[in-house]
């Protein structure tokens, strides 16, 4: 779901678009239409319906309230207007007198900015609170596996009544993507699953990779040339409080550090360990001074870690990128919120409302070791 707006056109982009005065280049999987007397660029989807069925409504807002993973570019009134979903999986840069979200700048307009180019092509930033209301009074574990199983029934079931696209699944061996199936199959979701790595080269892979593979999401992304819908477990981590740097700052609250509670024995263990995680729990920022502090510090580092999204014709599903979620999550007593930090029992119990036992398909290891070794139980193969 890439983009570039300036002056001139970028030749290393396959599509391009004229919105009045300004010139908009884009990877492939875009669509253009006039709503409203105005020229709508779109690309992605909601949570709620077609994406093409909101577009008017969209245009229209001050501030961003629709859930899903989706960019909608319209000329208004002269000026042109950046419209995404709630939580905008993408950063955007801010050059002199251009916007794109590929290339880094200085300038970075962080998730909680409404974004207008004017006439004369100077950026407006239009800030709003997307973080919404905090409640940190404490919720047990099923009070908590309730409201989250809620949301993502309801996510998946929304998403299935208005998805054209064909579906594919792949499994890593990690909870996320377990977590992500296993609602599916609970919907009774058609989907190709595959047992397969595929990563097709397009014109603007070939021309941007060595800018994609900076983020680590497209250094292990799938990609086809024909339009699809790829279920993702991104982003798990950060989204069920497993993220190692936010959750050590979220531990050391509670009077402990991740580091003295993970055993080897713990799903996380080995990629809490790594090196460059170690380096960073050595060197958290000071602790705040309450809880709703922290609370609100972690929201909003969850909503501007940009990691994945969008890539050519391939879109990805991406229902775990819910602020919601990661509420209930923090709100859990001590006891359930450390076995979901060091060994995913929350998201292992989740799984296992929607597939019974189906934990015994994720890998021993996080990101470690024969990570798809355990399935085979699923393929069933030897």
């Amino acid at each position: 779901m890439f983009f570039h707006i300036d002056k001139n056109f970028n030749p290393d982009f396959p599509c391009h678009w004229q919105l009045g005065d300004f010139h908009v280049s884009t990877d492939m999987g875009w669509e253009i239409t006039h709503r409203l007397g105005v020229k709508i660029l779109y690309k992605g989807y909601a949570d709620s319906a077609a994406l093409y069925t909101l577009l008017e409504d969209i245009i229209c807002q001050r501030t961003p309230k629709l859930l899903g993973n989706f960019c909608v570019i319209a000329q208004v009134d002269g000026s042109l207007q950046i419209q995404t979903d709630l939580y905008r999986s993408f950063p955007i840069y801010i050059g002199d007198r251009d916007i794109n979200n590929l290339v880094r700048t200085d300038h970075v307009a962080w998730t909680d900015s409404l974004i207008t180019m004017d006439r004369d092509f100077d950026v407006v930033e239009d800030k709003f609170d997307v973080i919404g209301d905090i409640d940190i009074s404490e919720v047990s574990l099923d009070q908590a596996l309730d409201q989250v199983h809620d949301v993502l029934t309801i996510k998946t079931r929304e998403f299935l009544s208005h998805n054209q696209l064909p579906l594919k699944v792949f499994l890593s061996g990690g909870v996320d993507t377990m977590l992500v199936y296993s609602y599916l199959v609970a919907a009774g979701a058609a989907f190709e699953l595959l047992d397969y790595d595929h990563l097709e080269h397009d014109y603007f892979w070939r021309n941007n990779s060595h800018h994609l593979t900076e983020s680590w999401g497209y250094q292990q992304t799938h990609h086809w040339k024909t339009s699809c819908m790829l279920a993702s477990g991104t982003p798990g981590d950060e989204f069920m409080l497993r993220n190692p740097v936010s959750a050590d700052f979220y531990l050391r609250h509670l009077g402990t550090t991740l580091s003295q509670l993970i055993h080897p024995t713990h799903m996380q263990h080995d990629y809490v360990k790594l090196e460059k995680n170690q380096q960073k729990l050595n060197n958290q920022p000071p602790l705040l001074p309450t809880q709703y502090d922290l609370h609100q510090y972690l929201c909003n580092v969850m909503i501007n870690d940009w990691q994945h999204w969008h890539l050519g014709n391939t879109l990805h599903w991406t229902p775990l990128r819910d602020l919601d979620i990661f509420k209930i999550i923090m709100r859990l007593p001590m006891k359930d919120a450390i076995e979901q930090i060091v060994d995913n029992k929350f998201s292992r119990l989740l799984i296992e409302r929607n597939l019974p036992n189906g934990s015994r398909l994720l890998s021993g290891q996080k990101n470690t070791g024969p990570v798809l070794k355990n399935l085979n139980g699923l393929f069933n193969e030897k």
